[in-house]
């Protein structure tokens, strides 16, 4: 995956099936496994934090190199929801020093 600028590694484009051929050689499994323990874990802070995963989601997959991949889907409303928890999350976290 490629690095775009901004500290993130390639785009949700480059992941699943349809963004690159299937190596028979690669271990695909394992890193979607890795992936859904991970994504399993993020769905339950979402739902913590009051999240509805009906509109946004973690979602396990793997790139090329058969890496896990966790990606973060959501609708519109949901994703500006976490955006606003995230932010108030950085602006708890800056006053308590850390």
């Amino acid at each position: 995956m490629r690095d775009d600028g901004d500290g993130l590694m390639g785009d949700l484009n480059d992941v699943g099936p349809d963004a690159w051929v299937w190596n028979p050689h690669v271990g695909y499994l394992s890193g979607w496994r890795q992936a859904r323990e991970s994504a399993s874990r993020l769905n339950d802070a979402l739902r913590a934090a009051g999240l509805d995963l009906s509109t946004v989601r973690a979602v396990p997959n793997v790139d090329a190199e058969g890496r896990g991949v966790v990606r973060l889907a959501a609708a519109l409303p949901a994703a500006d929801e976490l955006a606003e928890l995230l932010r108030r999350c950085g602006t708890n976290a800056q006053r308590w020093g850390a």
